[in-house]
């Protein structure tokens, strides 16, 4: 299981890059040799606001003398390299030089570093401080919200009377990850901690993020860079951190981001959050993405599965909550909603994670055939099972090239599942090293490791990329669950979910793995 953790060079100070490459670029290489580079890789993820196009991946080497290098990772790699997040790397490949003068490594084969260089970082669990940085840009003088309004979303587990935030990030993780994660944030601004306004970058928006809502050119470098300088300079320490919140007064480009960087020698969590998905419910991927988890889906196309809230996001009990005037929409007011997020994260990332006990578990690693009550997912852990998990015959079950199947329950009674479109079991497929799902009805091909099964194939018309006349959720993964009666079968592996019937808050299942 990987656990996401805070690591300390022994080395000099990093200068972070100016820029940063995807694996898609197209830039003009003006010099390049062959390298073997170690040290720690970083990820970060650009996320467009629903029923929007765009997105990217970025992938981030940090040499042990503090140089750091974008990476362009090829699309069969990138699941392999998002395991190693925060984790020491060694990089096969050819520098190269683009046309803007930027360097960058085009990776041949990225494989694990050595461990115990750095100190031992600590497990996704427990109280992480985190802070929030208030930014405007130079030149942009709004304040979308009161500084207080960022300690009113994250540190109560219930909502402040009278503040229109429905639900609080303390709130999410304490039921999602079962009290196992919480975060203790601080505001810093305009004279230090509990600031009176906002700092003002050295730079305007375009400096930053010189393009539109249709493209993902956000610098997130450069802000770190220069919003943990302006936090310095107010007398806010901000290595006693674990995560950097910077938050924009106006909007990046097609996205928020969210996933990790390096400062004077510490990796924290990080997120880059528009005005726009400054709420809990978008707060809730982008951290996912800090913690270490990539997306999940993409079965019919791009974030489409309603399970996860690293994938649809399923937001519920909107209020209005602010206002901006939005770069992006030229100079319009834009009205902001807080939002409650209607999933959590699936069962094979809180496994990922180190949420889920293995007395929890049951794990197929041979011929069996187990009948089993699981509870749902939205239940406090107990006693209850809570993830079935199925080894394929002749496939790793851990590791870099693990590759099995996943059973979890849903009853979308509870809080923070209340936007699920039903009730059931889901039954998903897990593979390490997924080669990245792209074309057709995919606008970007941000995929993770784990793609539902859906109990009705077909009921998707993925040549005019459409519901093809169907109402949701009566296609694609809207309605992917197996009910009582229904029965998933693998013939490729012999294995078989049968759904026996639906309790009060658990589903019997009868499991069969046959060889």
């Amino acid at each position: 299981m990987r656990r996401f953790r805070i690591r300390r060079f022994l080395c000099a100070a990093l200068i972070l890059s100016a820029g940063a490459l995807t694996a898609s670029a197209a830039t003009p290489a003006l010099a390049q040799s062959a390298e073997r580079l170690e040290g720690v890789l970083t990820v970060v993820w650009g996320d467009p606001p629903p029923r929007m196009p765009g997105g990217a991946v970025r992938f981030t080497l940090t040499l042990p003398d503090g140089t750091a290098y974008p990476l362009q990772i090829g699309a069969a790699q990138r699941n392999t390299a998002i395991r190693n997040f925060g984790k020491p790397v060694v990089v096969q490949g050819r520098k190269i030089t683009d046309a803007s003068g930027r360097r960058a490594v085009v990776v041949s084969r990225l494989t694990a570093g050595v461990q115990g260089t750095q100190s031992e970082p600590p497990p996704t669990t427990g109280l992480k401080r985190t802070l929030y940085i208030l930014l405007r840009y130079s030149g942009d003088s709004q304040q979308p919200h009161i500084p207080e309004f960022y300690a009113d979303l994250t540190n109560p587990t219930v909502p402040v009377t009278g503040s229109n935030i429905p639900a609080t990030i303390n709130g999410f993780f304490a039921k999602t990850s079962w009290g196992k994660l919480q975060w203790l944030a601080d505001v810093g601004g305009v004279g230090g901690l509990n600031p009176t306004g906002w700092l003002t970058l050295p730079y305007g928006k375009s400096h930053y993020a010189n393009c539109g809502a249709n493209s993902s050119c956000a610098d997130v470098a450069a802000i770190a860079k220069d919003g943990m300088t302006l936090a310095a300079r107010v007398g806010i320490d901000t290595s006693v951190y674990d995560a950097i919140n910077f938050v924009l007064n106006d909007d990046l480009d097609c996205c928020s981001w969210g996933g990790g960087f390096i400062y004077n020698n510490k990796i924290y969590h990080g997120t880059w959050e528009a005005p726009w998905g400054q709420d809990t419910s978008f707060y809730a991927h982008e951290l996912g993405h800090a913690l270490g988890l990539p997306h999940s889906g993409w079965a019919y196309y791009s974030y489409d599965s309603p399970w996860d809230v690293m994938s649809m996001r399923t937001p519920v009990a909107k209020t209005e909550c602010g206002r901006y005037l939005s770069a992006n929409n030229r100079g319009q007011a834009v009205t902001l909603y807080c939002a409650a997020p209607g999933d959590g994260y699936i069962a094979p990332h809180k496994d990922y994670l180190g949420w889920i006990p293995a007395a929890n578990e049951v794990v197929f690693t041979a011929p069996a055939t187990k009948t089993v009550t699981l509870e749902a997912n939205a239940w406090p852990l107990k006693s209850a099972v809570k993830l079935i998990k199925i080894c394929l015959a002749g496939l790793d079950c851990t590791g870099a090239h693990a590759h099995y199947l996943t059973v979890e329950a849903r009853i979308h009674s509870k809080p923070y599942e209340k936007g699920e479109p039903g009730d059931g079991v889901l039954v998903q497929d897990f593979k390490a090293d997924r080669a990245a799902i792209g074309g057709g009805c995919f606008f970007n091909n941000q995929s993770g490791w784990v793609v539902p099964i859906d109990a009705t194939p077909g009921d998707y018309d993925s040549g005019k990329c459409n519901s093809g006349g169907r109402r949701w959720p009566s296609y694609a993964l809207g309605n992917a669950l197996f009910q009582a009666g229904q029965t998933y079968s693998n013939r490729t592996y012999l294995v078989s979910v049968a759904v026996l019937k639906e309790n009060t808050s658990s589903f019997t299942v009868e499991v069969t793995r046959s060889k």
